[in-house]
């Protein structure tokens, strides 16, 4: 799709340097899917050296005259970086995406904004934030997703649409989880020595010791410890209890084996652990180097490859003919077998930019989340908050009723999002060769932790295993140099494949409608967080060290307050906040007053600052607010908003998340006996 359009960046004066690498991140991922690039001339452009390896071409007239030149016979669009208080619109007429952001904003006052900080790391030390450049790039990642809703109402309908993003309030975005939880009454925060899932010191590194509850035997059994037989660690609430107890024999188990030999043994036992990898280890690593994960870009650089592979293609099928409606995806069908954070929450955001997304689930297998915390009178919020927007109908694909009519509503769909674990759909018989059958325009697009093949692809992962495993571990950590990972609360790359997985299922599904194609889509959410570090490479293949590598700027500090509450700061110009800090120092002139104030105070001096924020803080935070990354459904249910919006025809929570079941009847007789009959 993106080969047929030209991108022109403009950076407006006084943009953050985080604003312009997540224009940049997401310009990179555009031209590698074969657009062209384009930097204004005319606007005060930035030192682009180091944020991507694309090759841009100046354009000296002004950006309305670039739009409107149709000469070349191709889609523009502008990207836009600027600061608050300016038009979100360049003009009715240009298709374009602005992201907005604070000129003072940087990873460590986004990561405290968004709330993200206050989950990683221990309790009773500050919050955390990772040496790399996360939060630009998960932005980039946003500003992509909208690019491709923005390319698609082009494409599709000839029409020009405009995005809009504030870049804290995409961030915060990912934090949904700990938004939802508070209206539960939960306090998600980082939990240090005592995680569920922590990380360990092993002969060789660390690993990240993750299981589930049905883990816990296999668990017993490879520690081969009798002090793990204790009746008190038999359950999840009895090992909450006593986790240092319990921990003590797994640390002394680790501790005598390399990282290497740990792999072996979770992925023969079926433990969804993992060591925690370098960017190092990332260069070498089997199953990357299988995936062809890391590449040589065309200047020399070392780098991540984007995070989807093309598994098979099948042609022959008619192009379809789009009609015109309100939203880019307007007319498209989805059939979601998504299930807990990443398919389904993908499948949501499909939905947002207008497909009508259909769940599918069983009386007898439904999405686990409906039954996790809060479902005491129904089904969890957490659910609730990631499947609005969908009607559900209830089928037993082991059946060959149910697979007969899943068969049929492929028939006129578009796309099917999966995210079992590898090999179930073939099992239940829905291959991608089947699918084309019923259907030779259909996507297939399944989201997995690592991949579709290669060493240990089918090994069980979750986001924190993935976070071990991508770096981002490795990037996280005190001055003790010990790796974090996020556990439950948050599962980063959970979070960040719902928006590179929609917009690659929406771009990839727009040219199989127009080119007559079917594709099977295989997305990677490791591939997805290994490719946010992407600018580290190059640095850490040369022998420099990746946290030395991360683009930050300026003095940064974590200031614990009177209140207990932390300040993130930020500045470039050391001497003023040298100078501001007085004789007493900045850590002691800020334990005297409240996190709020002190923020504040250092805003007024022109010292970029932000409260480290909670939970139940993120949906009245004055970006989020304003930006809607948290909604209400018609229920009145808080649930997760949007990660960028649409001007011409913006997104909205028109549907509550469905019953189990509870538009079968009505998706049946619209979707199957209709079409049969016509």
């Amino acid at each position: 799709m993106f080969e047929d359009f030209d991108l022109l960046q403009i950076f407006d004066r006084g943009t953050s340097p985080e604003a312009r690498r997540a224009v940049r991140f997401a310009a990179g991922i555009s031209c590698a899917l074969g657009a062209k690039s384009f930097v204004s001339g005319t606007e005060q452009a930035p030192d682009l050296a180091g944020l991507s390896d694309i090759v841009d071409e100046r354009v000296e007239v002004s950006p309305a005259a670039w739009a409107g030149d149709t000469s070349a016979e191709r889609h523009r669009i502008i990207l836009r970086a600027t600061v608050p208080g300016q038009d979100k619109l360049i003009s009715p007429d240009i298709s374009s995406v602005t992201v907005e952001l604070e000129p003072w904003q940087t990873e460590d006052t986004l990561f405290a904004a968004s709330g993200l900080a206050r989950l990683l790391g221990d309790f009773e030390r500050e919050p955390l934030v990772p040496a790399a450049n996360y939060a630009a790039h998960t932005i980039g990642y946003a500003i992509f997703t909208a690019l491709t809703a923005v390319a698609g109402a082009r494409l599709r309908f000839g029409r020009t649409e405009q995005a809009w993003l504030q870049g804290e309030a995409s961030l915060t975005w990912i934090n949904w989880k700990a938004a939802i939880a508070a209206t539960l009454g939960e306090d998600l925060a980082r939990q240090g020595a005592d995680a569920e899932w922590p990380v360990v010191p092993c002969k060789d590194g660390y690993l990240a010791f993750v299981y589930n509850e049905r883990d816990w035997d296999r668990v017993v059994e490879m520690i081969n410890d009798p002090e793990l037989e204790d009746d008190r660690f038999r359950s999840f609430k009895g090992r909450a209890e006593h986790r240092r107890a319990y921990m003590a024999p797994i640390k002394k188990w680790c501790a005598g084996r390399t990282k290497a030999d740990l792999a072996k043994t979770l992925v023969k036992r079926e433990i969804p652990g993992a060591p925690v990898l370098t960017i190092s280890d990332l260069l070498n690593d089997p199953l990357l180097v299988h995936r062809a994960a890391i590449v040589t870009t065309p200047s020399g650089y070392t780098a991540p490859a984007l995070p989807h592979r093309i598994e098979k293609e099948a042609r022959g099928g008619a192009p379809k003919v789009d009609v015109d409606g309100p939203l880019p995806l307007s007319g498209m069908t989805v059939l979601d077998l998504g299930i807990i954070t990443a398919g389904a929450g993908v499948s949501a955001l499909l939905a947002d930019m207008g497909a009508n997304v259909i769940k599918i689930e069983s009386d007898t297998y439904p999405d686990p989340f409906r039954a996790w915390a809060g479902a005491t009178d129904g089904d969890s919020p957490l659910f609730k908050s990631n499947n609005r927007n969908k009607k559900g109908i209830a089928l037993d694909l082991k059946t060959e009723e149910g697979l007969n009519t899943f068969l049929k509503l492929a028939m006129t769909a578009d796309i099917v999002v999966e995210n079992f674990r590898r090999g179930v759909l073939d099992r239940l018989g829905l291959t991608f060769d089947r699918l084309v059958e019923a259907n030779p325009t259909i996507l297939l697009a399944s989201i997995s932790g690592q991949g579709l093949s290669g060493p240990n692809s089918q090994h069980t992962t979750f986001g924190s295993t993935l976070e071990a495993t991508s770096g981002f571990a490795s990037l996280t950590c005190y001055d003790d140099g010990i790796p974090v990972i996020s556990g439950r609360n948050l599962n980063y790359p959970d979070q960040t494949v719902c928006l590179y997985g929609a917009a690659i299922i929406a771009a990839q599904a727009i040219d199989c409608r127009r080119l007559g194609i079917a594709r099977h889509l295989d997305i990677s959410q490791r591939d997805c967080a290994i490719y946010q570090i992407g600018d580290m490479f190059a640095s850490t293949a040369t022998g420099t060290s990746a946290r030395d590598a991360a683009a930050w700027s300026g003095d940064r500090a974590m200031l614990r307050c009177a209140d207990g509450e932390y300040v993130a700061v930020s500045n470039d110009e050391s001497a003023r906040l040298n100078a501001f800090a007085h004789a007493d120092g900045l850590t002691e002139w800020a334990s005297g007053m409240a996190a709020a104030d002190c923020a504040r105070t250092l805003l007024n001096v022109g010292i970029g600052a932000a409260v480290a924020r909670s939970g139940k803080e993120l949906p009245s935070a004055p970006a989020a607010a304003a930006a809607g990354s948290f909604s209400h459904s018609p229920d009145g249910a808080l649930v997760k908003g949007f990660p960028f919006q649409l001007i011409q025809s913006p997104m909205r929570i028109n549907r509550n998340a469905p019953a189990l079941g509870e538009h079968t009847e009505s998706v049946i007789h619209s979707h199957v006996e209709n079409s049969h009959a016509d």
